[in-house]
């Protein structure tokens, strides 16, 4: 049975968007690095964004993406460099080096939005090339970013089509209640049956537990604008302040339901900003999972091994979609985004309250089940309306989703796999104008509006 890594499913990164920052960026650096390899004339550099990066590109900073791996930098690495500072150098100097040979580039010239790009291999795919004096293209490598920062050609693996058996969630629960397993410890023993140890793991998890706790403590305090042409005000610091204070009333619901939906906007409104997040599964739906796993750490003091297990189990989740349906925006909607990360925050909190594996199972699919149909429609392109806002209601879907099945046995009509298998189905059927397109849905009807309400 095949399934990703968890550090495939949690990856730090860059915002706002998974499928279209982080993994153009991924594959401009997997670009230069084959430039470096290759023994090419000097020549000029050339970037074509085609189906939703044309669409909706500009808004998820795709070009400044592009611009900066060719440069050389590392999202995944990198902490205190950002895209638009590595842009504006780039730009300046007119030229990238790689290796032992510099090739010209300016990222205004250069990095063409193709809007009239048609059969492309997937929604999300760009290509990269060389051409030379005379114009003549020299070498060209072409990619798709499939979502959640992950990107298929160069040199990047195959996919594993027709490699192992997929996974289920039915087969990991039998697995599971056979060996006395829950999901943190199936997915333990993968990692060392891979030849991760233990301590390793837990390291690695620790970085990222950082990372989303950092992402949580930055949005509750920063104020301002978000940047593009919404104009749109940061309103978790100010929300949180509210909150803490009993300024406005908010007993409609308890804190343990309002302080994961404002956990869930700061690290959104961070992700929009280009913030550093954690993919949980993506980018654009990175608050949902920290939110829930904050409040629960918060509210019954757990300690952090409590929490970084959580992580496992959400990526157990996380990884079983990614191998039977999709998470990009641009292929499923926001069902396989805010949708998935509900499901596996749903699942972590089980873990989290001392769950079985069925309430596990449980919690995910309702969680998965109630955001069936959920469209991308970005407005402005930008990953702020419905986005930010949306990683508030799926955390508290999750909890709700998490407290009926820790209610009852973990028995229930439906199965996980059976919620994969209908929001697969359900993207397939979807209009693409509903798939990160900024064509349908609120984007459409907002084109003319200068500043929402």
């Amino acid at each position: 049975m095949r399934l990703p890594s968890p550090f495939s499913i949690l990856k730090a990164g860059i915002g706002p968007s998974s499928s279209h920052t982080l993994g153009p960026c991924l594959a401009a650096l997997d670009f230069r690095r084959i430039l470096d390899g290759r023994g090419l004339p000097e020549g000029r550099l050339r970037v074509r964004l085609m189906g939703s990066l044309a669409l909706t590109g500009r808004g998820h900073l795709t070009d400044l993406a592009v611009a900066a791996g060719l440069a050389g930098f590392d999202p995944e690495k990198e902490q205190r460099e950002t895209l638009r500072s590595v842009n504006k150098e780039t730009a300046r100097l007119g030229r990238i080096t790689a290796g032992s040979r510099t090739f010209l580039f300016e990222p205004e010239k250069d990095v063409v939005f193709d809007l009239a790009a048609r059969d492309i291999p997937h929604p999300n795919t760009l290509a990269f090339s060389v051409v030379d004096s005379a114009g003549a293209t020299v070498l060209e490598e072409m990619y798709r970013s499939v979502g959640g920062g992950h990107v298929l050609g160069g040199g990047f693996p195959a996919p594993a089509d027709g490699l192992g058996e997929k996974p289920s969630m039915g087969a990991i629960v039998d697995l599971c209640l056979g060996d006395g397993m829950d999901l943190a410890d199936f997915a333990l023993k993968r990692l060392s049956d891979e030849g991760l140890s233990e301590e390793e793991t837990f390291g690695r998890l620790h970085g990222l537990w950082e990372v989303m706790a950092d992402a949580v403590d930055r949005g509750l305090n920063a104020e301002g604008l978000l940047p593009g042409t919404l104009m749109l005000e940061r309103r978790a610091s100010e929300l949180y302040r509210d909150c803490q204070r009993g300024i406005r009333h908010y007993g409609l619901f308890s804190r343990d339901v309002t302080l994961p939906a404002l956990y869930a906007i700061a690290v959104a409104e961070e992700n929009a900003s280009g913030g550093r997040v954690v993919t949980a599964p993506t980018c654009g739906s990175a608050g949902v999972l920290p939110a829930v796993l904050m409040m629960l750490k918060e509210r019954f003091r757990l300690p952090e091994r409590k929490i970084l297990e959580a992580l496992l189990s959400a990526a157990v989740v996380g990884g079983i979609v990614v191998e039977n349906a999709s998470i990009a925006g641009a292929e499923v909607g926001c069902q396989g985004e805010v949708g998935v990360a509900s499901a596996m925050a749903a699942a972590a909190a089980v873990h989290c309250l001392d769950g079985s594996v069925p309430q596990a199972e449980a919690a995910a699919e309702t969680a998965l089940e109630h955001h069936l149909g959920l469209t991308c429609d970005p407005v402005g392109g930008l990953v702020q309306i419905p986005c930010i806002e949306r990683n508030a209601v799926g955390a508290v879907t999750a909890l709700n989703a998490a407290n009926l099945a820790l209610l009852g046995s973990g028995r229930h009509a439906i199965s996980f796999d059976a919620a994969v298998t209908a929001m697969k189905q359900v993207g397939a059927d979807m209009n693409c104008k509903y798939k990160e397109t900024a064509q349908g849905g609120l984007a459409a009807l907002s084109q003319r509006a200068e500043k929402p309400d």
